[in-house]
């Protein structure tokens, strides 16, 4: 172990310093220093937000965290995390830790480079007279994020950070168009929101689909997840109906970014009566640069063929870019020539597929608020219905003319589900 140590500060003592991942990490803690003794633990401290100061892969922390551990550099808890719903892990400089990296950052402070000026003019400095000179307030750690092979700093490159650092602190969009309504409660789908909510926070998929029938609660299970992170995230919503156009999605899409203050789409729609998809793609990749954004289509079925190559060429871009994220809900009889993917796709996890299916008997006995009902006459509606949340909700109600009408059922089976609701067990 005192050999790993003595390694680490081996490598700080180089001509040309080039910091690890445990070296950045260290760094990154020192300049994010938290009390224990909070209730609420930030986001920054957490697998994802090392991850993101630390411009690594989310899925590389664990490992390098391990490391920091057995060195006894680091310490880990299990917290409450601020505007989050579940328990994480965060991670705590210890004693040792600090010292090593106050050591580090000495080291990096005196560390002489170039400053290429907006004019042009070249400066030989240390590394910690580079804020004082441009008047910027950069963390040690982003600008060695900056610094180029050959030792030198550019104001201009620098200048364009600050403009992406800020555009992740202020206020988030959420943008809407068509309908969308907030589930009262959904029954029966923690399992469906922890997939969903992995994704969003995880990195291995860029890109979900949601199939199910009509009313299994498709658009109820995205709604809730958008919700939970409205707050967090660049969020556009856009409900599809089957008149929907190319042009149509990309004006909606272009206001988005317009209220992100990225305007070339919207001139680029304004501009030219053919559009070129490939170009579109190549704005659109521009615009997400310096945000965070899930792009959220629901009721995805009948589309046009132009509509189809637009999803096609965003999951493209999903799969190429984080910074988007993409998630649609569709039906599961979509027809065959409306898929924008196949299934070589799916094996390469570039796209994932999530299968809404009904209820099971807990959740039918919920949502129709009936906890005394007889067990058979639970296993009969169960196998009537399939569990399907419409359906149980018309029963619920009473609506024996819908449950014909809607649902296809005769009215003497309609009847008959009306009165297994009413059945209490002895």
């Amino acid at each position: 172990m005192a050999s790993e140590k003595k390694s680490l500060d081996h490598k700080m003592s180089q001509a040309k310093l080039r910091l690890t991942i445990n070296d950045k990490i260290l760094l990154y803690l020192l300049d994010n220093l938290q009390s224990k003794n909070k209730r609420e633990a930030p986001l920054s401290i957490t697998q994802k937000g090392i991850a993101e100061g630390v411009r690594i892969r989310w899925n590389h922390v664990p490992r390098a965290m391990l490391k920091l551990k057995n060195l006894d550099y680091v310490f880990e808890e299990i917290s409450h995390i601020e505007g989050k719903t579940r328990r994480q892990k965060v991670y705590y400089l210890t004693d040792e830790g600090m010292l090593s990296a106050r050591n580090l950052r000495e080291k990096l402070l005196g560390w002489k480079i170039r400053l290429k000026r907006v004019d042009g003019q070249v400066l030989k400095i240390k590394l910690s007279e580079v804020n004082s000179s441009l008047k910027t307030n950069f963390s040690l750690l982003q600008l060695y994020h900056f610094i180029s092979e050959d030792g030198m700093i550019d104001a201009e490159e620098l200048a364009m950070g600050a403009q992406e650092e800020v555009s992740k602190k202020v206020e988030k969009i959420f943008f809407v168009k068509g309908e969308i309504s907030w589930p009262k409660e959904l029954i029966s789908r923690e399992l469906e929101l922890k997939t969903l909510q992995d994704w969003i926070e995880g990195d291995e998929f860029r890109t979900i689909v949601i199939y199910g029938s009509v009313g299994i609660g498709k658009s109820a299970l995205m709604a809730e997840i958008i919700r939970r992170y409205r707050n967090n995230k660049n969020i556009f919503w856009y409900r599809l109906s089957e008149k929907e156009t190319q042009r149509d999605v990309l004006v909606q899409l272009s206001e988005f970014f317009s209220k992100l203050k990225k305007t070339t789409l919207a001139s680029y729609l304004k501009d030219h009566q053919k559009i070129e998809l490939k170009e579109i793609i190549r704005i659109i990749d521009r615009s997400l640069r310096g945000s965070e954004i899930i792009i959220a289509f629901d009721n995805y079925y009948e589309v046009s063929e132009d509509v189809a190559d637009l999803f096609s060429g965003l999951c493209d871009l999903a799969a190429k870019n984080k910074a988007l994220k993409i998630i649609i809900s569709a039906r599961d009889t979509t027809p065959f020539y409306c898929r924008f993917y196949d299934k070589r796709e799916v094996k390469k996890k570039k796209i994932a597929e999530l299968s809404i299916k009904g209820l099971d008997k807990e959740g039918i006995k919920r949502l129709l608020e009936a906890p005394n009902i007889d067990e058979d006459a639970l296993k009969k509606i169960h196998l009537m219905t399939r569990g399907h949340p419409l359906t149980i909700e018309l029963i619920k109600a009473g609506d024996v003319n819908s449950l014909k009408r809607v649902k296809g059922f005769s009215r003497q089976e309609a009847s008959l589900l009306l009165y297994l609701k009413g059945v209490e067990g002895s």
